[in-house]
């Protein structure tokens, strides 16, 4: 009897075409909603216009509750509504910290942790990023939260609710901005869920629009995922067909992070790699073209911010496996690590384990997914398949 789920097949779904039902005339109306500060540069005129045919936007109701300096930008905007594409995902409070459209930092609640210290952890994954970054909260935003949020400087914060006496704190600052939204709870998440009606629109150079139906995931929890992927393979020499299957199964911690890593990488710019421990995010790789870079980029400022949290001074020459100083804790020891897509080879799972990381979740549909199986059991890691991919290149 195999013993395993066989996810063999999961390649062909890279070579299938996807039938759509768009037409070969798409007329698209635009209803102007606001006037912008400037567009993604200063000299860039730019107004936010409303879709029609979905309520999203009517559904989200993104204003400004406080102006700051001149009201919102396009970057502002973005960075906003980017971050609730990935806090729809979290029914805990979290906070995701949007810099240039990617969290560079995010966090969930983990052991009843207040909203302040969750916005902290997201805030000190990367302290430098945070500077200037839009906060995206999926809570309201009381008294002491309002505090931690203006002891550095940040663009603007974006809730659901700002609760009575947090306003006044962040008016001590004039140019910060403070952003409502609402019915986060209502945006579509799941495959299944009523998104027939809306579009994913991308303005292309040379006069050409992409698009395309909005991402929604079938993960919607641990049930949803793959355990025990296994993957048949041909022996070419003997013509006997061996089976791998991952090994060992993730613990309840591994899995919830595993989920929480996914759903941040959703957020992320392809190739994504995203690091997580205890409900935080570690270190995010994003925007890298090759899949080991962009794991090896995320190790690396996982070492660099923490030796910022630790006031010890990074080399860049020396680069993180031979530093003047070594940091108290490796900062990726226990952590699990989430992929936009498969792994074409075996190395990013070397790279890892020999940095302390115990659980990978990824898509699967390698041609060598029997190598990276063989890699995860080699270092007693679990392994988790999706069986889809989640690129963003947005």
């Amino acid at each position: 009897m195999v013993l395993g789920t066989d996810v063999t097949d999961m390649k062909r779904k890279y070579r299938t075409v996807v039938e759509g039902d768009f037409p070969d005339q798409l007329t698209i109306e635009l209803t102007k909603e606001s006037e912008l500060r400037y567009g993604e540069n200063p000299n860039q005129p730019a107004a936010m216009y409303r879709l029609k045919g979905t309520n999203l936007a009517a559904l989200t109701d993104i204003r400004l509750a406080k102006s700051g300096k001149g009201g919102l930008s396009a970057t502002n905007f973005m960075d906003v509504t980017r971050a609730l594409e990935v806090l729809k995902f979290f029914d805990l409070p979290a906070v995701s910290v949007m810099k240039h459209l990617v969290p560079s930092g995010f966090a969930r609640q983990y052991q009843e942790n207040s909203l302040d210290n969750i916005y902290e952890k997201a805030r000190d994954t990367d302290a430098r990023s945070a500077f200037g970054s839009i906060v995206v909260l999926n809570r309201p935003v009381d008294k002491v939260t309002a505090k931690a949020i203006m002891s550095s400087y940040v663009e603007g914060v974006a809730a659901p609710e700002f609760e009575e006496g947090s306003m006044e704190i962040l008016e001590r600052k004039k140019d910060i901005r403070a952003i409502l939204y609402s019915n986060l709870d209502k945006l579509p998440r799941f495959q299944g869920e009523d998104n027939t009606s809306a579009y994913h629109i991308i303005g292309l150079p040379t006069g050409r629009v992409l698009v395309q139906k909005p991402y929604l995931s079938s993960i919607k929890g641990p049930e949803d995922l793959v355990l025990d992927p296994l993957v048949r393979k041909k022996d070419k020499t003997s013509g006997e067909t061996k089976n791998f299957v991952v090994e060992r199964d993730p613990t309840e911690q591994e899995l919830e992070d595993l989920l929480t890593a996914w759903y941040v990488n959703l957020g992320v710019r392809s190739n994504g790699i995203v690091f997580v421990k205890n409900g935080v995010t570690l270190a995010v790789g994003t925007g890298q073209q090759e899949r080991v870079g962009a794991v090896e980029q995320a190790i690396t400022k996982s070492y660099q911010k923490a030796m910022d949290r630790e006031g010890i001074e990074y080399n860049p020459v020396k680069g993180i496996l031979n530093l003047d100083h070594k940091i108290a804790v490796n900062p990726l020891e226990g952590a699990v690590i989430s992929s936009d897509a498969f792994f074409p080879f075996r190395d990013s799972i070397d790279t890892v384990a020999k940095q302390g990381v115990t659980a990978v979740i990824q898509p699967g549909g390698s041609v060598r997914d029997y190598e990276v199986i063989q890699a995860v059991n080699e270092h007693n890691m679990a392994m988790v398949y999706t069986l889809e991919r989640c690129f963003g290149h947005f």
